[in-house]
Parts: C-alpha cells; structure tokens; sequence
C-alpha cells in the first residue's frame, strides 16, 4: 500500500519537476559580470533567442543585496524586446559597488505572456566569487537543489517580490508592501508579484499573486494611509498563503 501511494505521487508531481526543467530551451538568459575599479562591478543581461520562431518577452534583472547588518537593498530594471530567431541583444546594464561584507543575489528572468522561459542566477560574497562568475552558467546546479527542496519552479526564489505597477499609487504600494515583507522575515519559497492593471474609468486595480495565484485584491485608492494599510493586510494574506502551502507540503510527506 504505501508502495502503490509513493508511486501515485511521484507520478502526480513528475509532470511539474519536468516543467521546472525547461527554462533557457526557446529564450536563453545570461547574466555577464564585468569588474570595475573601486570594487565596482557592471551587470549586463542577455537573452538569446535560440528557437525558430520570434519571441516577445518582458524581462526583469534584480539585484538584491544583503549588508552585514542584515538589511536589505533591491534594484530591478525591466523592459520588453522582440528577438529574432537566432537574435542575442543585450537587456540591460548597471554598475554596482562591490563590499566584502555584502552577499549580492543578481537574478535575471524573462517571460513570454507571464510564463517564465528564461532565468540566471548569481551569488556573490564580495568581490571573491567573481574569479570565473562568467565561464558558466549556475542553472544546472541550482536546479536540482530546488527540485531537491521540492521548488519546482527551479529559480532561487525565496524573498522575491516582483513589481509590476503603473502608476505611482502603485508603486507606493510595492514599497510598503516589500518593506513589510522584508520587516517580518516571511521569506516566501515562491516568487511574490505585484501587479496593477487599469480598471474603469481613471482607477487601477492592485493583485498580489504568489506562484501566479490571486492571494488579494483591490482597487487604489492613493491616500498613503490607505496604501499602508493595504500593505500590512497584504503581507498577512500572503504569509497566510505560504503557511498553508508549508501545511500542505507536510502532510504529502507523512503520506
């Protein structure tokens, strides 16, 4: 019986680790690192369409970096782009200083009508792990780590909160809610989005999605009182979410 019940569930759960496996096969994304002097270092994106048809796609390049002290700073650059088939341009660039005490995560994703096709990931300590950061990609390995952890999305996600606001009500908002998210060290396994969209008239209507699920949603008002608020019920919303997530991950394990 408990043979039959684990060969049910690795059945269930093989279709979504094989998904978790498909990333850079149509879009390839490549994050190049270039040392400066002053211990700065410049960040370049790429992408290179490696499939037979055109591609257009939305693209975010992050920098999260974690002092010392444990507080942290996040930077995001995103735009779109159409490549041709075997089209290589180059996303975006920024220039960063370097600390020893510092670790840096540069994560760069891209997606194609929100599904993500493309990702690379780096981590530094400093300047120390620069030495050959650019000879390979770390895909393959951080890969089989998180389908290991049971992420089967396959990114090193844990902590992202990815804006995509339009106005700046909108934008106050992601920094309440992502200072929040930050100040109570919720550290979700599955990338956060903030999404806002138009709505009737002049108004614009605010989603918070984990793993591409509505956790809430409203329409904005922009009195900074209101966004806070809406902030603080949001973060609980969204560690209400991972909680039940957690749970639920647990009892498949007893079974």
């Amino acid at each position: 019986m408990n043979h039959l019940i684990c060969t049910l569930i690795v059945t269930f759960f093989l279709p979504v680790i094989s998904m978790g496996q498909t990333y850079n096969k149509e879009v390839e994304a490549k994050i190049k690192l270039d040392i400066q002097e002053d211990k700065m270092v410049t960040i370049t994106g790429t992408a290179y369409n490696i499939g037979e048809t055109s591609k257009s796609f939305k693209y975010i390049l992050s920098v999260i970096k974690t002092g010392a002290n444990g507080n942290n700073n996040k930077n995001d650059q995103k735009g779109r782009l159409v490549l041709q088939p075997g089209e290589k341009k180059e996303l975006s660039t920024m220039t960063v200083n370097m600390v020893e005490e510092d670790k840096t995560i540069i994560l760069l994703l891209i997606y194609e009508e929100n599904q993500l096709i493309g990702k690379d990931r780096r981590v530094l300590q400093g300047l120390k792990d620069l030495g050959d950061a650019n000879s390979a990609s770390d895909n393959s390995s951080f890969d089989k780590k998180d389908v290991r952890n049971g992420n089967a999305d396959g990114v090193f996600s844990k902590g992202m909160v990815i804006e995509d606001t339009k106005t700046k009500p909108g934008n106050d908002f992601y920094r309440y809610f992502y200072s929040n998210y930050l100040s109570n060290g919720i550290g979700g396994e599955k990338i956060v989005k903030i999404k806002e969209d138009f709505a009737l008239a002049s108004t614009t209507r605010i989603s918070v999605l984990a793993e591409n699920n509505v956790v809430i949603q409203f329409y904005v008002n922009p009195r900074s009182d209101f966004l806070k608020e809406m902030a603080q019920k949001s973060v609980y919303a969204v560690n209400n979410y991972f909680l039940r997530l957690r749970k639920n991950k647990e009892q498949i394990k007893r079974y």
